[in-house]
């Protein structure tokens, strides 16, 4: 049985405008994930660090399950909230990234869970005759944003949301007093993600991101290729990206799947198994 080839590396900058540093990110063992706080100065900074510190509880499990994931992000939530309870209003932070769903990195019956809650990001490109194909990018998370509601309700164009709303305006986060309702994918191992905070992507064209997160290199250089990028663009915001590149078999033949509030990646409904069965055909 073929084992995983994971490659990773990431770079964070407080940027031009910030007083601090309230991004936070996790690279370890099967986990890549990048947190964004919010609330304010120290209560921002913990917001994202506790969050990743809860997260990271799932280096000692040897399969992940999502119920095991989403219990993570539930005490998250609950932690995250009591900052923000202690500093007298309210502490909060996104969060996305990657999950190995078996932390031994065996190739068969393996794959990633995407999570994501707010407007960080996870995006993906595949890898063809080892190098990354340009025209497969993809964006597979799904921001948490008034903007985006507006445009899914179709009530704006993508255009006009930009305009008319602030793009900070998120709709779930980690420490919220709403409630949580994380969004789960299960993605196929092989290729490059590339996890970033919104300080990484509002900083650019979406022509320019894409060019970059594509480029012949290596994870580490792609990382502070996109840091680099976003400070040019004005350097408004935080900026932390994780990029992470993984070998595996049929990387050309990638394929992502919303999971519903009742499927794991072992325990998919009929109808979603045969829509991965007829992406790979």
């Amino acid at each position: 049985m073929s084992k995983i080839d994971i490659s990773s590396a990431a770079c964070s900058d407080i940027g031009l405008k910030r007083a601090d540093n309230q991004d936070s990110y996790l690279e370890t063992a099967g986990l890549y994930l990048v947190a964004d706080g919010m609330g304010g100065g120290v209560k921002g900074r913990q917001a994202s660090a506790t969050c990743l510190s809860v997260m990271e509880k799932l280096c000692n499990s040897k399969v992940r399950t999502k119920k095991e994931i989403a219990g993570c992000l539930q005490e998250a939530q609950k932690v995250v909230e009591e900052i923000g309870a202690r500093g007298g209003g309210v502490a909060g932070t996104t969060l996305s990234g990657l999950i190995l769903k078996d932390a031994d990195m065996e190739e068969e019956g393996n794959a990633w869970y995407v999570v994501n809650v707010g407007d960080s990001r996870t995006y993906h490109v595949c890898m063809k005759e080892g190098s990354p194909d340009r025209t497969s990018f993809e964006q597979i998370t799904h921001d948490h944003s008034e903007q985006q509601k507006a445009v899914d309700t179709g009530k704006y164009l993508p255009d006009q949301a930009a305009k008319l709303i602030p793009r900070n305006l998120i709709t779930q986060a980690i420490g919220s007093p709403s409630a949580l309702h994380p969004d789960f994918y299960r993605a196929d191992l092989g290729g490059r993600f590339i996890i970033c905070s919104d300080g990484i992507y509002t900083q650019m064209s979406l022509n320019r991101l894409v060019n970059l997160c594509s480029a012949k290199k290596s994870p580490d250089e792609v990382a502070h290729s996109l840091v680099e990028a976003a400070i040019d663009g004005g350097g408004s915001d935080n900026a932390t990206v994780v990029v992470v590149d993984v070998k595996a078999d049929d990387q050309e033949k990638w394929l992502v799947q919303k999971l519903s509030q009742e499927e794991d990646i072992d325990f998919m409904s009929d109808a979603t198994m045969e829509n991965l069965h007829l992406a790979r055909e």
